[in-house]
């Protein structure tokens, strides 16, 4: 069984638009796994892994018929931290054999044989101090050197400063992430807070030679959940 977060009474499966990341821009079929390894203080989908939302459980084949509803053949997987369960997500794989499937995770588990025959791009996103993570736990270079040495990773930081750039280069050196997958985004969780942020983070990463994303769901939607 999968473990999904429930937004409005129902299991979080929507469609939309990729809001961040080398994809971003692109239709998708969102599905958002429950559970995470992790607690970042501004994380604005903690009600997939605090327990204050119950989880739902759905059935490989009743999460497959969910996501088929959609006529978009592009499924991202998102949470929380996906990996927690990659043991359950073959089986729904096998039922949409036509997607093109992209995983969101923080780079601190290790993806299995199988799962990585399966994901066609990994949207990495490692925690940096301002996430309030211990360092030992958000950290991992050998897991983050292996996601790299995939070819299908991209790795996305969130920026509140220029220090977090200049020290995203430094840790990226570290885990032999190459700067052409590194991509550097606002720290904001409002289009106000967004409006602020975006200049600074452009003007950083053109000091750096780092490629900039933007967050297009908090642009057009705001705080708005399964959109």
């Amino acid at each position: 069984m999968l473990k999904l977060a429930q937004l409005h009474g129902e299991p979080e499966i929507f469609h939309s638009i990729q809001g961040e990341g080398a994809s971003q821009g692109a239709p998708c079929v969102f599905l958002r796994l429950a559970g995470c390894n992790l607690a970042c203080s501004w994380c604005d989908t903690a009600y997939s892994w605090d327990g204050t939302s119950p989880v739902v459980r759905l059935s490989p084949e009743e999460a497959a018929i969910a996501v088929l509803r959609y006529p978009c053949r592009r499924l991202v997987l998102t949470g929380g931290e996906p990996l927690i369960q990659q043991k359950a997500l073959p089986g729904l794989f096998r039922l949409l054999p036509e997607h093109f499937v992209e995983m969101e995770t923080n780079g601190t588990i290790l993806p299995d044989e199988e799962l990585l025959h399966h994901i066609g791009q990994f949207n990495v996103s490692p925690k940096l101090p301002h996430s309030g993570n211990d360092a030992a736990r958000a950290w991992k270079p050998n897991i983050l050197r292996r996601l790299a040495e995939t070819e299908k990773a991209w790795f996305k930081f969130v920026a509140s400063c220029e220090e977090d750039v200049a020290g995203v280069l430094r840790l990226a050196q570290q885990a032999g992430i190459p700067a052409e997958r590194i991509l550097i985004m606002p720290l904001a969780a409002s289009r106000e807070e967004l409006d602020i942020m975006r200049p600074r983070v452009v003007a950083w990463c053109l000091r750096y030679g780092l490629r900039f994303s933007d967050r297009l769901h908090i642009a057009i939607w705001g705080s708005k959940k399964g959109v």
